[in-house]
């Protein structure tokens, strides 16, 4: 048996490899459902991590993102 250090390591990555099928899903719902890479996944998890970093920013300086852009 591990010890607890082990076993909270091996719930992290399950808990991240979970996260990052939910984003596969996600991914291929919005492209018609072809299929990815791994790169690609995570070139769309980076893109979706900047785009809340974006919103959350404007949100912390009081003002909200234009659509029109």
């Amino acid at each position: 048996m591990t010890d607890p250090e082990d076993q909270a390591r091996l719930a992290r990555l399950q808990e991240i490899r979970e996260g990052m099928e939910a984003l596969r899903i996600e991914a291929l719902a919005e492209r018609g459902g072809k299929t990815f890479t791994t790169d690609e996944t995570l070139e769309f998890i980076r893109r979706h991590d900047d785009a809340a970093d974006t919103v959350e920013r404007y949100a912390l300086q009081g003002r909200e993102p234009n659509d029109d852009a």
